[in-house]
């Protein structure tokens, strides 16, 4: 019987050295933490050296149980380790360099704050920016205020249009990177001229015109207008000018005013002076077929409400050369 007790009293002390006061909220309730890197490592013990428990994965909220007595350099980081409880079960030691504090209240905040420091990062990898892609897929599941959802679910497109360019064309067949092709196949398009994957530029536009009321509406529309369409006009002149009006265009008569105005009629400047240095030309390139006129017109007809509303000299030149490429294939 004393041995038991004597037993029993060790274990409660060492319960009560793992959860120290200062890992406990004013409530009691134990803290949490958020892991902000990719494959960030659980350890037996916090060093470096020691054994690895396991991987966790971005955005992996994991309890608090202890805090080392000191801090430690990794790389360039100086930070504690921590004891956690991962979801599964798994405890273990992380550097907390590679996490950050969770406060469900301000779950938004947090989620918004690692997107965006995950997408500033220029070198991020293949592997970086899938695991940012599924972070994003559970975050926009838990939000609720609007204004953030439209954030997260704009960054998970940015991150996996970011993914897909992350690979070559030789390696589009193998793994791990068919595998995504695959998993993404309804959010993502081929186009074999190229011989790239692109983000279906349809989602874009649909994303901003579901929060077309709120600021990123606009930062939303821009990257679509930016998104390449599959395929490749060569000299369809109903193509080219189509192509246009679906990308540049769209977002003019969106945004006349917009932040990247400028930018979007200086893609269609050098995509109708090349067209107007052609019809002016004794060799012409560009064509319309007859059964394709009427198609033609529409086209036309789409541009010049898209840049009548720009108040703009570029955009009035722009009106200009459309006339004249009007009457050349009229």
């Amino acid at each position: 019987m004393k041995i038991f007790i004597r037993a029993l009293a060790l274990v409660l002390l060492f319960n009560a050295s793992a959860a120290p006061a200062d890992a406990q909220g004013a409530s009691g309730a134990a803290r949490q933490r958020i892991t902000t890197a990719s494959g960030v490592r659980v350890r037996v013990r916090p060093d470096m050296s020691t054994d690895e428990l396991a991987r966790l994965q971005l955005g992996v909220v994991v309890d608090e149980l202890e805090r080392s007595q000191e801090k430690a350099k990794v790389g360039q980081a100086e930070d504690y380790w921590y004891l956690i409880a991962a979801p599964g079960g798994l405890k273990g030691w992380v550097f907390g360099g590679l996490t950050a504090p969770f406060d469900a209240a301000r779950r938004e905040e947090i989620y918004r704050s690692i997107a965006g420091d995950r997408l500033g990062n220029k070198s991020a990898s293949f592997a970086d920016l899938a695991d940012l892609v599924r972070f994003l897929d559970r975050a926009a599941k838990e939000v609720t205020r609007r204004d953030a959802l439209a954030e997260l679910e704009f960054a998970r497109l940015r991150a996996l249009a970011r993914s897909l360019a992350a690979f070559s064309i030789g390696e589009q067949e193998k793994p791990p990177f068919k595998q995504w092709t695959a998993e993404r196949a309804a959010e993502i398009v081929y186009s074999e001229p190229s011989g790239q994957w692109y983000v279906r530029a349809d989602l874009l536009w649909d994303l901003q015109k579901k929060y077309r009321d709120l600021p990123v509406a606009e930062r939303i529309a821009w990257e679509a207008a930016e998104t390449p369409l599959p395929g490749e006009c060569e000299t369809d002149l109903g193509c080219t000018l189509f192509y246009v009006s679906a990308t540049h265009g769209k977002y003019l008569k969106l945004y006349p005013r917009g932040a990247h105005r400028d930018a979007a009629l200086d893609g269609i400047v050098e995509v109708f002076n090349a067209l107007v240095e052609d019809i002016r030309g004794s060799r012409h390139v560009y064509e319309v077929a007859a059964e394709e006129k009427a198609d033609f017109r529409k086209t036309l007809a789409t541009l010049r409400g898209q840049l009548a509303p720009v108040a703009s000299p570029k955009a009035a030149r722009l009106l200009k050369q459309l006339d004249e490429i009007e009457r050349r294939f009229r």
